[in-house]
């Protein structure tokens, strides 16, 4: 990984969904990861998807607002990896 984080993701709520965009600029790849509410880890939910990524996965509690933190893996060519900046998100 680099080690600055590239300004990438953006990610909107739109009825109870969490819409992510980004600029894949010159990468070859990405990869969208995401970690809810108590998860240690983040776990990739989409790969070289075209933005943007609708994450409508149902809340694990549905009765209880949930956080998201989502971050993205761009590849490159080259065989180099940088992560994305972070984006924390609280589905009511």
């Amino acid at each position: 990984m680099g080690p600055e984080s590239a300004r990438i993701l953006k990610a909107v709520l739109c009825d109870g969904s969490v819409w992510l965009n980004y600029r894949l600029g010159i990468a070859e790849g990405i990869t969208l990861l995401c970690r809810r509410f108590m998860e240690a880890e983040f776990s990739a939910i989409a790969e070289d998807e075209p933005a943007p990524v609708i994450d409508a996965r149902p809340k694990l509690n549905p009765d209880r607002p949930e956080t998201r933190c989502y971050r993205a893996i761009l590849r490159y060519a080259n065989g180099a990896c940088v992560l994305s900046n972070e984006i924390v998100l609280t589905l009511p």
